[in-house]
């Protein structure tokens, strides 16, 4: 009985360290201008809104957005092409891109693959106020949706699947100050197709930060006549029904994962420090350092060895003392 006490004990004392690692990172982000949440309720269930951002916080968000641009439609082996629609997020493919495809086709000379990118502002159908609190905050109401799709071969859109879903994984590890915590689930089968996420472990549990979708040719099965013609493509010089491919990405959802994610807390002179340890390419604000040698004659003895070591030791002290990431050079 003592026993059983105690381990219950334990639980409820991790349980709320857990649930306060995830407060102090909000905490932190009110304090340094990156995002805080706004909250509604609804039939007495609360909810998360939307995000407002500080200036540190949309400067995160469009490196985000950039990042994933730059990953879905310039580093990509198909023709991925941004498109911008009018009102809210493509949800039927036949109804809502009928236009792009038909542009993207002419722009692919009709052969396959090809495919469409997205951002676009979604609310939510209904308010999430189930499930652990921490992933209320991942689901605002409010946000923008991520959206890609490929329209692949018929012969190769399954192995494109397994392809696209581990590049995807591997694009949020990359950023990541622990990538091990980026995982793929396994792949489940639904009416519509079949479907793998991407989860990110944290202490309190797991969240869901992107889904990937391998739909097949069964969006076209109630097309017929010239809408059909309009959605066929070539593979080769066969005339054939695309096989559909796609991904979706709440931006804001992003955001939090990426702060959670980088948030840490190193001692600084014995006493535990907060901060956020960002990948370059995705930290607000950067910052160099440049040491000439040419015109301080106290530097010219600097070899490159020696520019190697002011470099790790500059970068190193800066970020202990809670201002980085930084960049620093020495420039000749």
């Amino acid at each position: 009985m003592v026993f059983n006490k105690y381990k219950l004990l334990l639980t409820v004392v991790y349980l709320f360290e857990m649930t306060s690692s995830f407060h102090k990172v909000l905490q932190l982000c009110e304090k340094q201008c990156f995002v805080w949440p706004v909250l509604g309720n609804k039939d007495s269930t609360n909810f998360i809104e939307y995000f407002k951002f500080g200036f540190a916080g949309e400067l995160l968000k469009n490196n985000i957005f950039q990042e994933w641009l730059l990953s879905m439609v310039v580093n990509t082996d198909e023709n991925i092409f941004p498109y911008h629609s009018h009102g809210l997020t493509a949800t039927n493919i036949i109804k809502d891109l009928s236009e792009p495809f038909l542009y993207v086709k002419k722009l692919s000379n009709s052969q396959l693959p090809f495919g469409i990118a997205e951002a676009k502002q979604e609310i939510r159908g209904s308010a999430n106020g189930t499930g652990q609190e921490e992933t209320r905050y991942f689901q605002p109401l409010q946000h923008t949706v991520l959206w890609s799709c490929i329209f692949a071969r018929p012969g190769n859109a399954m192995q494109r699947f397994y392809q696209w879903q581990h590049q995807r994984k591997i694009w949020w590890r990359k950023f990541s100050a622990s990538p091990g915590r980026f995982l793929l689930t396994d792949i489940q089968s639904g009416p519509d197709g079949q479907v793998v996420e991407i989860k990110a472990e944290f202490p309190w549990g797991s969240e869901t930060v992107e889904t990937v979708r391998f739909l097949g040719a069964k969006v076209f099965e109630n097309v017929e006549g010239k809408e059909r013609e309009l959605f066929e493509a070539r593979d080769g010089r066969k005339k054939v029904m695309p096989h559909v491919i796609d991904s979706t990405i709440s931006l804001e959802g992003s955001v939090l994962t990426f702060v959670c994610d980088a948030y840490d807390e190193p001692l600084f002179l014995g006493v535990p420090r907060q901060m956020l340890r960002f990948h370059r390419k995705l930290a607000p604000y950067k910052a160099s350092f440049s040491a000439s040698s040419s015109s301080m004659c106290a530097c010219s003895y600097v070899d490159t060895e020696s520019q190697k070591y002011i470099h790790f030791f500059v970068t190193s002290f800066l970020s202990n003392v809670c201002l980085g990431p930084f960049n620093a050079t020495i420039l000749h």
